[in-house]
C-alpha cells in the first residue's frame, strides 16, 4: 500500500511545499525558458463565435455565419447543437430556432453567456499567452501551421472543451466558468460534472487544456505499443510537450492537481516507483488495468493506491521518466525525444531511479 500524507498535516506546510514546487521546477527549466522567440513572428487568429452567434437576431444572420465559418459552424450546429436536419423545417430555420431558444432563455443559454461575460471580461492578458506559447510552438515545430482559435458556448457539452478542426480549434468557454458555478453542481448534472472535474473548470486551465488539445493533435501514440509502460511514456511525453510551451505554468495546472495532490506526488514518487517495479504493473496489456494508472478521477484507483493519492499516476510517473531521459542525455533534441517511441529504451536511458 502507498504511503499516504497525514490529513493533519498543516495548511500552512502544504502551501509552503506548493509554492517552493512550483518556483522550482525542473532541470529543464533553463533551456524551456530561455529559447528566443523574439524573431518567431506568428499571425494568431481569435474569433468571437460565441458573440456572433449571439448576436444573430435572423435566419439571414445565421446563414451569414455559414459562410463566414465554413468549416466550424456545422460541426457547431450538428454535432454540439444536435442534429437539426430531422425536422419538418429546412436545416436554416431549424438552426434559427434551435439558436432563438438556446440564446434567449436565462436558464439556459443566456445564462451561460452571461456568466461567461463576466469571466472573460478582458481577452488581452489570454491572447498574450497564447501567442507566445505558439511562438514556441513555431520555434519547436517551424513548418507546422498555426491554427485559428475560435471561442463558442455550447449547451454544457462536457466533452468538447476543445474542439479540433483542419487548422481550427474551437475553445468551450461554457467549460471554464468557474468552479463556483452553480449549474456545474446540479443534482441533474451530477453524473457528467463530478468534483474532480468541476475543480478545473475554470479559466486557469483554459490555456492548458488548449495547449495539450494541440500537443495531443501533434503527438499520435503508438498504437503498436500496448503496455502501460508505453502509455506512461505517451502521457509524459504530452506533460513534457505542454511544460515546454507553457513553460511559467505551475506543474499543480499541467498535471490538473491540487497543491496536496502534487505534493503527495512528489512525496511518495520513490515509493510510487518501488510499487510499479514490484508489482509488475509496468508491463501490463489490459486496457482497464491500465486505466486506473492514466484516466482523470478523484485518486488512482489502481490497485494498492485509493482514497488519498494523486490521481493520474502513471501519467505523473512518465513525465518524470521523460525529464530524467531529457536530462541524462542533453545531446538529444526536443524533437528526437518526441520521435523515441520504444519506451523501454527511453526507461533504461532515463537512469530513473527516484
Amino acid at each position: 500500500m502507498i504511503k499516504i500524507i497525514n490529513k493533519a498535516l498543516s495548511l500552512l506546510l502544504l502551501l509552503a511545499i506548493s509554492l517552493f514546487l512550483s518556483h522550482c521546477s525542473d532541470d529543464s527549466k533553463n533551456d524551456s525558458q530561455s529559447i528566443d522567440t523574439d524573431n518567431i513572428k506568428v499571425n494568431i487568429k481569435f474569433k468571437r463565435f460565441d458573440e456572433a452567434i449571439f448576436n444573430a437576431k435572423n435566419a439571414q444572420e445565421i446563414a451569414a455565419l455559414e459562410k463566414q465559418y465554413p468549416d466550424f459552424y456545422p460541426v457547431y450546429m450538428y454535432q454540439l447543437m444536435g442534429d437539426i436536419t430531422q425536422t419538418d423545417q429546412s436545416a436554416l430555420e431549424a438552426a434559427a430556432n434551435l439558436m432563438r431558444n438556446f440564446t434567449t432563455v436565462p436558464e439556459f443559454g443566456l445564462g451561460l453567456k452571461q456568466r461567461s461575460d463576466s469571466i472573460f471580461q478582458n481577452f488581452e492578458p489570454f491572447k498574450k499567452e497564447l501567442t507566445s506559447a505558439m511562438k514556441r510552438y513555431a520555434y519547436y515545430f517551424p513548418k507546422d501551421t498555426i491554427p485559428e482559435f475560435i471561442t463558442f458556448i455550447s449547451p454544457l457539452r462536457i466533452n468538447f472543451p476543445v474542439i479540433e478542426g483542419k487548422n481550427q480549434i474551437g475553445i468551450g468557454l461554457d467549460m471554464y466558468l468557474g468552479s463556483d458555478y452553480k449549474p456545474y453542481h446540479s443534482f441533474q448534472l451530477a453524473d457528467q460534472f463530478p468534483a474532480y472535474r468541476v475543480r478545473k473548470m475554470r479559466k486557469e486551465y483554459l490555456l492548458r487544456d488548449l495547449i495539450t488539445a494541440i500537443c495531443v493533435n501533434k503527438l499520435k501514440p503508438n498504437e503498436a505499443k500496448t503496455r502501460l509502460i508505453d502509455e506512461m511514456i505517451y502521457e509524459g511525453k504530452i506533460a513534457f510537450m505542454v511544460k515546454s510551451l507553457l513553460p511559467q505554468t505551475p506543474d499543480s495546472i499541467i498535471m490538473g492537481y491540487t497543491p496536496a495532490q502534487l505534493a503527495w506526488a512528489n512525496e511518495n514518487e520513490s515509493q510510487v516507483w518501488a510499487a510499479l517495479v514490484d508489482s509488475k504493473a509496468l508491463y501490463i496489456t489490459e486496457p482497464d488495468e491500465i486505466r486506473h494508472y492514466i484516466n482523470d478521477a478523484p485518486f488512482t484507483t489502481a490497485k494498492g493506491f485509493g482514497s488519498g493519492t494523486a490521481p493520474r499516476i502513471g501519467s505523473y510517473t512518465g513525465l518524470q521518466i521523460i525529464m530524467n531521459y531529457k536530462n541524462k542525455n542533453p545531446s538529444l533534441s526536443f524533437q528526437q525525444i518526441l520521435n523515441e517511441n520504444d519506451a523501454d529504451l527511453i526507461l533504461t536511458k532515463s537512469k530513473y531511479k527516484p
